[in-house]
């Protein structure tokens, strides 16, 4: 269903969910009085192969006791709805196939090691996605200490998902082995502290998690991620971390980088991507950011773009009594339009070329177009690739709209009536 059920269609759903023997799947956006009437049903859905509750306008709803599911469950989606006994209520359907619990609500909370124990017997997992609404309550994190003991081997699963507390997914997957895991997307609450080292060891025993080409860190304003990726392969690994404040968003970053195994960051390819403009009041300053990049000694080459991009730029500057340490195997720098062309880039980058020229470790510097990816050798090729190769596309994005639905000549007059500064300094 798409909307909530009208109090008087409640009835009807009731009278055929009674019929437990013959319901096959349920599809619900469930209200508060119709969860009480589903606490009526006392006889399990032996037949049921595929359950959706979603609770409606943000409304934590919590899924009676007496709802229980048999063997033949394949798929299990929930959001904003908790689970009564839900390790206990799990161990009956060891055949699920897709498990995806969504804004678990702080009174569904179960623990890791309960969890894994209901994980245990479903051969045919192979995907789970598991997005708590907050951070569990202190108590909850007493006693998530590293397992003793055999771990949970879950063959099938291909895909992970999780967006809650660093603490309790290295509980989880330290009591977990994926050998076929290839998606991982992980969301971190903003904490102190971020407690990585089980996860860092659960993603080195994946083989296919040891051989990622390219790390890319994007910074936002809400937001800082890091993304692995192999060449050619499905193969994914995302981290993200919910934070606005940007000297923050790198120590954060960097104190999980610190805690991942090299065969993981010895990445060939480093990028890092701002969208955030500089605010004046959170600015980080160079260390920061050199503490992140120093994670990856293996990159060779190192893509810098975005609207702080002059500030990395820099901060590799300040490092010119380090050249060796910082990306030691580095051959190649570009740096990706649309930073602001008038910031003499290679002015600023000297004294790092010249340290690492008289190391005996150059540094080629490239500039590389956004829209093309064509790479140059000085910055004046690059602002004249632009201005007559990418005009038109330039000229949209001042004003997509007048653009589409216009003729060519039309937008161009209005372009320089309405937009004429944007135009004049958009190279």
């Amino acid at each position: 269903m798409l909307a909530p059920p009208a109090p008087e269609v409640e009835y009807n759903i009731m009278a055929a969910l009674k019929h437990t023997h013959r319901v096959i799947s349920v599809n619900l956006i469930v209200t508060g009085s119709l969860m009480e009437k589903m606490g009526t049903i006392v006889e399990p859905f032996w037949e049921l192969e595929d359950l959706v509750l979603l609770s409606q306008n943000s409304a934590q709803l919590v899924l009676p006791g007496t709802f229980q599911c048999g063997s033949r469950l394949r798929s299990l989606h929930s959001t904003r709805v908790a689970f009564s006994a839900l390790p206990q209520r799990l161990s009956f359907s060891p055949n699920l196939i897709d498990l995806q619990l969504h804004e678990i609500p702080s009174v569904g909370y179960f623990s890791p090691e309960a969890f894994v124990d209901a994980l245990s017997g479903m051969t045919r997992l192979q995907s789970l996605s598991l997005h708590f609404l907050s951070l569990p309550c202190r108590s909850n994190h007493i006693g998530m200490s590293p397992p003793s003991g055999r771990r949970v081997v879950l063959l099938a699963l291909t895909r992970l998902k999780f967006r809650g507390s660093s603490n309790y997914l290295d509980s989880l997957v330290a009591r977990i082995d994926a050998p076929c895991l290839g998606d991982i997307e992980i969301r971190f609450f903003n904490q102190l502290t971020y407690d990585v080292s089980q996860l860092g060891r659960f993603i080195d025993r994946i083989e296919t998690q040891r051989s990622y080409h390219r790390a890319d860190v994007l910074t936002s304003k809400r937001a800082v991620s890091i993304s692995f990726t192999q060449q050619g392969a499905p193969t994914r690994l995302s981290l993200e971390i919910s934070c606005g404040q940007s000297d923050w968003q790198l120590s954060c970053m960097a104190q999980i980088c610190n805690r991942f195994p090299a065969s993981l960051l010895g990445v060939g390819d480093i990028g890092i991507n701002t969208t955030r403009p500089s605010s004046g009041k959170d600015d980080v300053d160079c260390e920061q950011w050199l503490e992140l990049i120093r994670s990856f000694r293996r990159a060779k080459r190192f893509f810098v773009a975005g609207k702080l991009a002059t500030d990395i730029v820099r901060a590799l500057r300040s490092a010119d009594g380090e050249p060796v340490t910082v990306l030691p195997a580095l051959q190649d720098l570009y740096v990706q339009e649309p930073v602001p062309l008038y910031v003499p880039v290679r002015e600023v980058m000297a004294p790092f070329i010249i340290c690492r020229r008289l190391c005996g470790r150059p540094v080629r510097v490239k500039y590389l177009c956004s829209i093309c990816k064509t790479s140059f050798s000085r910055q004046q090729e690059l602002r004249g690739h632009i201005k007559h190769e990418h005009e038109s596309q330039r000229q949209r994005d001042v004003c997509p709209f007048t653009w589409s639905s216009r003729g060519a000549d039309i937008c161009q007059r209005h372009l320089c009536q309405q937009h004429a500064h944007g135009v004049q300094h958009s190279y």
